[in-house]
C-alpha cells in the first residue's frame, strides 16, 4: 500500500479523496510541508501531494527544498489543468516523489496522479 502525504491548500481534500477512491491501494496522511517531505526523503512515506494558488510555488517549496527539484513535478498551473490521461503520462515520464497542483484542481489532479502512482507500484502498463 502507497503512503502519500496531503499537504497544501487543499490537504483536507486530498485526504479525503484518496481515502474515498483508494482504500487497500494507498493511505492518506496529513502533517506539516516540512514532516511531510522529510518522511518522504527518509522512505517512511512514499509521495508527497501538496496544492497551492499557483502549483509550484508554495505547494512545492517545501519539498524542493528537502528532495531536490528533480524529485518534484507541477501538475497543473493557474489556467492550466491537464486531462486525467495528460496527468497519468507525467506521472509514468518520470521518477517523481512530490507533486504541486492548483488547489482548485484538486478534484481532477489527485484521483488522476494517485491513480496511476497505484497502477505504476503494480507494474500496469502507461
Amino acid at each position: 500500500m502507497l503512503k502519500i502525504e496531503c499537504c497544501g491548500l487543499s490537504a483536507t481534500q486530498t485526504k479525503q479523496i484518496i481515502e474515498k477512491n483508494f482504500a487497500g491501494q494507498a493511505e492518506a496522511l496529513s502533517v506539516s510541508d516540512m514532516i511531510a517531505a522529510r518522511r518522504v526523503k527518509n522512505g517512511e512515506t512514499d509521495f508527497y501531494l501538496g496544492s497551492c494558488q499557483t502549483g509550484g510555488g508554495g505547494s512545492l517549496a517545501t519539498a524542493i527544498m528537502v528532495l531536490g527539484y528533480s524529485n518534484c513535478l507541477v501538475v497543473s498551473r493557474q489556467g492550466k489543468c491537464p486531462t486525467p490521461k495528460e496527468i497519468r503520462h507525467m506521472v509514468y515520464a518520470g521518477k517523481h516523489k512530490a507533486f504541486g497542483y492548483v488547489k482548485e484542481h484538486t478534484d481532477v489532479v489527485v484521483p488522476a496522479v494517485v491513480q496511476a502512482l497505484v497502477d505504476r507500484a503494480e507494474g500496469k502498463p502507461e
